[in-house]
């Protein structure tokens, strides 16, 4: 039992945190219009409202805006042949964060996309998130692919690529890279040279590997221009902005791309990425572990039960409501958490109890995923480029 005094002070601590946290909320509920106003993107909201099965994530609003999703929407109705891709790079197992991505994936390949993935070992290396190209390589193989295959993607429609397993891939990126030019990549990315972190590998891969990836769908080898839809976060959008420009100087068609807000990391310093594992749950974590991360998460609730009982959490700043909402069935979780309803302890062990069961069955499937990764590999030959013209 506290004493009073002590009462008092835990309860000036819950307000201020409370306050703090509301500021917050503002500012980051704040922070997509202005992005999108800024990018001049437009909102998912009618083609949401008038698709007949919209993804989960755009009913949540996680998935907020789109370029050109028109040029999509035609071939979606009318049964024609289009894309979209997706990168990853293999710095680690894949977390939920990466999860959230492939459920908007899988929502598109449903709806009749070819999904390409390119796995970009090469990346990894360049930026110094791997010690070399095998080792990202191998991480590639070894984790990142099975686990996409675990998700139930179809190999018919899933066109899985390492890119230094896959050579063509630098055929097209020296053939988009004659429709770019280093001021345009300057530019686009704010970076110049000698910058630090930034190598003539990188200002590479970003200014044509990267293009090469997200048109390769568009080569004639793969059937010629098609509309293509990437899903980026906001901060990609310069690939898009690139990317659009190289399609048009090749006669392509301008790739389309939807934005999807970032799955927060347990640790509440941001997205949830591999690079801070304690803030991240991986598709590879034993339960104890998993369970230890959720349990010790940043939330939008109070020091004070009793204070949270009465003005409420913050769901919109809270890790554990995204990571319940964006990848399980928590319709009414927004008005517990935010009118006092259900308290932290108690939202994070059903967190718990809803990761561990999809964890058992994810890594269950793992064995069966990894010997069938031949059948989602592509390794289309990609000779256009090298014509004599």
């Amino acid at each position: 039992m506290l004493g009073p005094e002590r009462q008092t002070q835990l309860e000036e601590i819950s307000r201020q945190d409370h306050q703090a946290k509301l500021a917050k909320r503002d500012e980051e509920l704040a922070y997509y219009p202005q992005k999108m106003a800024e990018l001049d993107l437009k909102p998912i909201d009618r083609f949401r409202l008038y698709h007949p099965d919209p993804s989960r994530l755009m009913e949540l609003g996680v998935t907020f805006a789109h370029r050109d999703l028109e040029s999509v929407v035609g071939a979606m109705a009318n049964g024609e042949p289009w894309a979209v891709v997706s990168g990853l790079n293999p710095s680690g197992p894949l977390h939920f964060g990466h999860k959230q991505v492939f459920d908007e994936l899988l929502w598109m390949q449903r709806q009749g996309a070819d999904v390409y993935i390119p796995i970009t070992n090469d990346e990894s290396y360049l930026v110094g998130k791997a010690s070399s190209l095998g080792e990202a390589r191998r991480t590639a193989y070894e984790s990142v692919i099975p686990s996409i295959i675990a998700m139930g993607f179809s190999p018919d429609k899933t066109h899985i690529f390492v890119d230094s397993d896959y050579p063509d891939l630098y055929n097209a990126a020296m053939d988009i890279a004659k429709h770019t030019s280093l001021n345009k990549i300057f530019g686009v990315f704010g970076f110049g040279k000698d910058e630090e972190g930034e190598n003539s590998g990188t200002v590479f891969y970003r200014g044509a590997v990267q293009l090469a990836q997200i048109l390769l769908p568009q080569y004639e080898e793969l059937g010629g221009p098609k509309p293509t839809v990437i899903p980026v976060g906001v901060d990609q959008y310069p690939y898009i902005l690139l990317a659009r420009d190289a399609a048009r100087k090749k006669g392509f068609t301008p790739p389309a791309a939807t934005f999807t807000k970032f799955g927060a990391g347990l640790d509440g310093k941001g997205k949830m990425s591999a690079s801070r594992p304690e803030g991240a749950v991986f598709l590879t974590d034993d339960p104890k572990t998993a369970k230890k991360k959720i349990m010790s998460a940043y939330t939008g609730g109070s020091v004070l039960g009793s204070f949270q009982r009465e003005h409420g959490g913050v769901p919109e700043i809270c890790p554990i409501y995204q990571l319940r909402t964006y990848h399980f069935d928590n319709s009414r979780l927004a008005e517990q958490c935010s009118s006092g309803e259900i308290l932290c302890g108690e939202c994070k062990a059903q967190a718990v109890d809803e990761v561990l069961v999809y964890l058992a069955d994810h890594q269950g499937k793992l064995p069966e995923a990894k010997a069938r990764t031949p059948e989602f590999i592509f390794d289309t030959p990609i000779r256009s480029p090298l014509k004599v013209k």
